[in-house]
């Protein structure tokens, strides 16, 4: 897939100029042209960012360097962005790669996009183990439904965690998680584990100081109101849930408590529908006290946080 191939070969080099038949000039305007006859607004923004991303420098770069010369793999990749970008594919699939928090990650249809929201929530984890534990190791974590890897690898870039274990049922997941890994490993703190299975299963007998997960939350029936680029594009798996969209909360809220230390933190980003419910659940389950429930960048109920007893 030239998504892969792109992830390890292109996207961390700079092309140097001369080393291809386009200008950044010639690209933008060839790219902008494409786009706009495929209803993309403001083509010409759109195509900068396209090149941007691909050559993984900021938004400034095409302009600064409009003379520049491409490699002839990024000109192929920008023209493939374009058509999949005209096809109704969401940005970070049409270019392959998405930023989360201080990570720039592979991303394609095997994983859900990475969200500004879940962000929040792994700043909100951070601050609270440095509340909790200070300069001290702050123990293991475990992310349950890791997708792209982006909740593990961001707590091992930055937090002090001897070790994070990422899980997914998906081995297609996985096999992203593991690629963004070695794409990271530079900035890594703490050894990451992948582990393939089910919620908890993988994780069977550990004693962890965190739990977080950010898992399938939308209920069946309400797949057709999801926006095209989401219901069209990401993977069912890691959006639907049964029991109203509950069931995989429930799971990890019931399974969670078995391999927390006490004091253990379990941090859920739940749908803003159902943040009260995530929060009876932990208050029903009798083994977490401290449930509150934070608020995203929008001021949603997006995050349910409990320590465990």
């Amino acid at each position: 897939m030239w998504r892969t191939v792109l992830a390890n070969n292109v996207i961390d080099r700079i092309p140097e100029p001369g080393t291809g038949a386009h200008t950044v000039r010639a690209l933008v305007e060839d790219l902008a042209a494409a786009l706009r006859q495929g209803g993309i607004s403001d083509p010409n923004r759109t195509a900068m960012d396209v090149i941007s991303s691909l050559v993984g420098e900021s938004r400034s770069w095409p302009v600064a360097n409009r003379d520049a010369a491409l490699d002839t793999l990024i000109v192929s990749a920008a023209r493939d962005a374009g058509d999949r970008l005209c096809a109704g594919a969401p940005f970070a699939y049409a270019v392959g790669t998405a930023q989360f928090r201080h990570l720039t990650l592979a991303v394609d249809e095997r994983v859900l996009i990475p969200r500004p929201e879940t962000e929040v929530l792994v700043g909100e984890i951070i601050d609270r183990m440095e509340a909790s534990y200070g300069d001290r190791s702050w123990g293991t974590a475990v992310d349950i439904g890791t997708g792209s890897g982006a909740i593990a690898l961001s707590l091992a870039a930055e937090g002090r965690f001897q070790r994070v274990i990422a899980t997914d049922a998906s081995a297609d997941a996985l096999a992203v998680a593991r690629l963004n890994r070695e794409r990271c490993s530079h900035m890594l703190e703490a050894e990451v584990e992948l582990r393939h299975g089910s919620f908890l299963a993988p994780v069977s007998g550990e004693r962890v100081t965190i739990v977080v997960s950010n898992p399938p939350y939308i209920a069946f029936s309400e797949i057709e109101a999801l926006p095209a680029s989401v219901r069209d594009w990401e993977p069912p798996v890691a959006l639907l849930s049964g029991h109203n969209g509950m069931a995989a909360t429930e799971v990890i809220i019931r399974d969670s408590a078995a391999i927390l230390a006490s004091g253990g933190l379990l941090a859920l980003e739940v749908d803003e529908r159902r943040a009260s419910l995530a929060a009876e659940l932990m208050m029903r389950h009798g083994g977490y006290t401290g449930i509150g429930v934070r608020l995203d960048l929008t001021g949603r109920e997006r995050f349910v946080l409990a320590t465990r007893q």
